[in-house]
């Protein structure tokens, strides 16, 4: 069985001019303008360069719980590496999805590793639209290559980058 991918659902779209019932929102959960009303809330920073760990752990635990995410600065990932990851990314994402299709995960894979989609039903029995590539990085004798793109040839070259940074694993 073929599996349904996001790109070719968004291509479709394109070429019907319309979006597939089952990834419209009900309007109550499509964002206004804004959905604050008052002050804009903050997303929580978390500053790494605190040499307290256990204050480290209290605040993002309690951001965790409160907020549901956070923001990290300071963590010492040059940026120069992040906009390197970030357009080898990009570059695999844009290829032909006969291409990417070699690196998908089984359908009946209990791994998170590898190229695949999450639609599956969610608010309102709505789906999501993501198409992701996972990848464990740490330890280094973790990796499995095998769902690691050769192409775009800086995607190999660029990832392990990460992975051999101090605090990576």
């Amino acid at each position: 069985m073929e599996v349904e991918r996001l790109q070719t659902i968004a291509f479709s779209s394109v070429s019907l001019d319309t979006i597939p019932p089952e990834f419209i929102r009900s309007e109550k959960e499509q964002p206004a303008l804004t959905t604050c009303r008052e002050q804009t809330p903050q997303v929580p920073t978390i500053d790494f360069s605190d040499p307290d760990e256990a204050n480290l752990t209290r605040v993002v635990a309690e951001a965790s719980r409160e907020w549901g995410m956070f923001q990290i600065v300071n963590h010492g990932i040059p940026s120069e590496v992040i906009t390197a990851l970030q357009k080898a990314g990009k570059e695999f994402f844009e290829l032909p999805q006969m291409e990417k299709e070699v690196y998908a995960k089984p359908a009946d894979s209990k791994s998170i590793e590898g190229y695949g989609s999450k639609l599956q039903k969610e608010v309102e029995g709505k789906k999501g639209w993501v198409d992701h590539l996972f990848h464990c990085i740490c330890p280094p004798s973790a990796i499995n290559y095998h769902y690691w793109p050769k192409n775009p040839p800086s995607y190999r070259s660029q990832i392990p980058s990460l992975v051999y940074l101090p605090y990576a694993c």
